[in-house]
């Protein structure tokens, strides 16, 4: 495991990310891009899809760890706790490393943890 800090990428969520994401995706769930019909559900709004927030752990993950992927046998194991909105910044942070292991959570700029991510990583 490296001995550098752990990176924090971030990224600014807008709809139009969300658009996009749904245009590469071809998921065009009404509660991603249809803001009349988010409004009417539970979540009072538009949501990015999980992936979006999901970039962070990666791209903090592969610069920490100085590599394009994860190295093969690496098992993640992820939670979505709640949602990324149309104007959330997202970044993530290493919580613990034992061993092989590392916990971390994305956070949106209030402090929300919206994912986290528990994985090992082969040495």
């Amino acid at each position: 495991m490296p001995s550098k800090d752990f990176p924090s990428a971030s990224e600014h969520v807008t709809q139009e990310t969300i658009n996009r994401y749904a245009d590469i995706s071809g998921d065009y769930n009404p509660i991603h891009v249809d803001e009349e019909a988010a409004a009417a559900s539970e979540f009072g709004g538009t949501i990015a899809h999980g992936p979006i927030a999901l970039q962070t752990f990666f791209r903090s993950l592969t610069e920490w760890l100085e590599s394009p992927a994860p190295p093969a046998g690496t098992v993640i194991n992820i939670t979505f706790r709640a949602p990324t909105r149309p104007g959330d910044t997202i970044h993530c942070e290493l919580r613990d490393q034992t061993g092989d292991e590392i916990t971390t959570e994305c956070l949106n700029q209030d402090g929300t943890t919206v994912i986290t991510a528990k994985s090992t990583i082969p040495s």
